[in-house]
């Protein structure tokens, strides 16, 4: 039986701000540190058609595609990932001034995993959610919700592919 590759942990999670075009952004810069055990892909569910005749027998049902969304969680995001994400300006080294949770561009997510051999995945285009937040146990964190967009019936929700071994004169470990 071959050995499976664990995808998920200690991933690397890399937005862009999309380019109007169903193709990754050239630019990805990284959102910091992921919280263990945050980062979800989950398909939504679609809604659901049924017609009905005379005493509620079902003649028809169809079920629709639903959405695809990505949720992971930020630990201390920076001030740099807040400017990227259009939430407000910066003050000074140290001071950002918040002016909105709702980011007004759309981005594209990639998240790469820490195993070569390991399943990753690209969505060139998605809206993104912004939900910053407190506590006592977990510090300053960002809640980031990418909600992928699908353009047409002929387009992708999102790529998976492979981590590649480093090449070969790179000298790395193949851990990123």
């Amino acid at each position: 039986m071959p050995r499976v590759i664990m995808a998920w942990s200690k991933c690397k999670t890399e937005i862009g701000i999309a380019t109007g075009s169903f193709s990754m952004p050239a630019s990805l810069s990284s959102v910091g540190k992921i919280k263990d055990k945050s980062a979800v892909l989950e398909a939504l569910d679609g809604d659901e058609l049924s017609a009905k005749a005379t005493g509620g027998e079902e003649v028809g049902h169809e079920d629709l595609e639903g959405g695809m969304r990505l949720t992971v969680r930020v630990i201390e995001p920076t001030n740099e990932l807040y400017e990227t994400l259009g939430l407000g300006e910066v003050v000074n080294t140290t001071d950002f001034n918040v002016k909105t949770h709702v980011p007004v561009q759309n981005f594209g997510v990639k998240v790469t995993p820490k195993n070569v051999g390991a399943m990753g995945i690209t969505c060139p285009l998605s809206s993104v959610k912004c939900k910053p937040g407190w506590s006592d146990s977990e510090g300053n964190f960002l809640d980031l919700i990418f909600n992928f967009i699908k353009i047409d019936e002929d387009s992708n929700w999102y790529t998976r592919f492979k981590k590649p071994a480093p090449a070969a004169n790179s000298g790395g470990s193949g851990v990123a």
